[in-house]
């Protein structure tokens, strides 16, 4: 584990404070003080993964500190404003337990869906643009799964809503940029190779656990306008991640010896990355700096871009092509070779691909 002290000592002797590192450095003493143990790596992940798309999944084993980072998240992005965060159970497993398990799920259903269509319609209040909005849907199940997110993506693929789960819009309303959907899921091993899914959601493999003393019922001090910035940062699109890219590091991150050498390989293999996926890891690729310049994982630029793209490769890439490695064995182990040692995370997912 990444000492916080030793995180903030790397960019002692700057002069000028940047906000969005701020952030981050409130976010990992946030989850820390929540009893979370995590590499601060991780948790800086989910930040950048939902700076580059509006869905995320946190996947991992059950009381493993999910919910806690999270809660951390929120916590941190609005400022402690229980109306603009709500955490939710996804999944109604407590139904099990009734005479009625359907009538439980579909009640539990209809709760989630009208407290995301109510935070929809707060966020795209005009007076609220500046304000980040939050729901997390707890502990859900593949139906969740398909309905709040794969749906959901498809959907946001046109830039619009018109349906979730148990309710269906006679017209298309804009989703707000403000908005964030997270959910939790209970599995260690997520491998969901679904087009529409992956378009708008990260999907993070979450390993950290969270200490027995944990607890949430402390006060976090406000960062003054930190929904601001988080907005301002939010990278979204192809053009504005080459600009961002370009004029931090004056080239063009396709060039770097590592992502040729991966594209080169999977096309030995007659495996071309669509030019989506491409676009997909530049965006996570330039939010991964602050909008100052500075890296968010490393102060060091080559540092954070081998951090970035060992992450951009393990959830973008791989995920998308795990079908065709589980059936080459050839791919899967010169794929090996090539990630071992430098890309960490990757090398992991691909370990589980077997």
């Amino acid at each position: 584990m990444i000492a916080i002290t030793n995180l903030s000592r790397r960019t002692q002797g700057r002069s000028e404070p940047d906000p969005e590192y701020a952030i981050v450095t409130r976010l990992i003493r946030t989850a820390t003080d929540a009893g979370l143990r995590a590499n601060p790596i991780a948790v800086i992940n989910l930040y950048v993964a939902l700076k580059s798309k509006p869905l995320t999944i946190l996947a991992g084993p059950a009381q493993s500190g999910k919910i806690a980072l999270v809660w951390s998240l929120a916590q941190v992005l609005t400022d402690g404003d229980r109306l603009q965060c709500q955490m939710m159970i996804g999944h109604a497993w407590w139904a099990e337990r009734s005479s009625d398990v359907s009538f439980g799920t579909r009640t539990q259903t209809r709760f989630n869906t009208e407290k995301i269509f109510a935070l929809i319609e707060e966020a795209l209040q005009p007076a609220n643009s500046q304000r980040v909005y939050l729901a997390c849907l707890t502990r859900i199940s593949p139906a969740e799964l398909t309905g709040y997110f794969s749906e959901v993506a498809f959907q946001l693929g046109h830039g619009q809503i018109m349906r979730l789960p148990g309710n269906h819009l006679t017209e298309p309303i804009p989703y707000p940029p403000n908005l964030l959907i997270v959910g939790t899921m209970d599995t260690s091993r997520p491998d969901w190779p679904d087009a529409d899914l992956h378009s708008q959601t990260t999907i993070i493999q979450w390993s950290a656990m969270e200490t027995e003393s944990s607890g949430r019922n402390f006060q976090v001090p406000s960062l003054p306008g930190s929904q601001r910035e988080f907005l301002r940062s939010c990278i979204r699109s192809e053009q504005a991640a080459r600009l961002k890219l370009h004029r931090i590091l004056g080239w063009w991150p396709q060039s770097s010896p590592p992502f040729i050498e991966i594209e080169c390989l999977l096309r030995k293999h007659s495996v071309a990355l669509p030019d989506a996926v491409r676009d997909e890891v530049l965006i996570y690729l330039a939010n991964a700096w602050t909008r100052n310049g500075r890296g968010l994982f490393d102060p060091a630029h080559p540092h954070n871009m081998t951090m970035a793209l060992d992450l951009a490769m393990g959830q973008i890439i791989l995920p998308r092509l795990s079908a065709t490695i589980r059936h080459s064995a050839t791919l899967r182990k010169q794929l090996g070779e090539a990630l071992d040692g430098r890309f960490p995370c990757s090398a992991e997912l691909l370990n589980s691909l077997t």
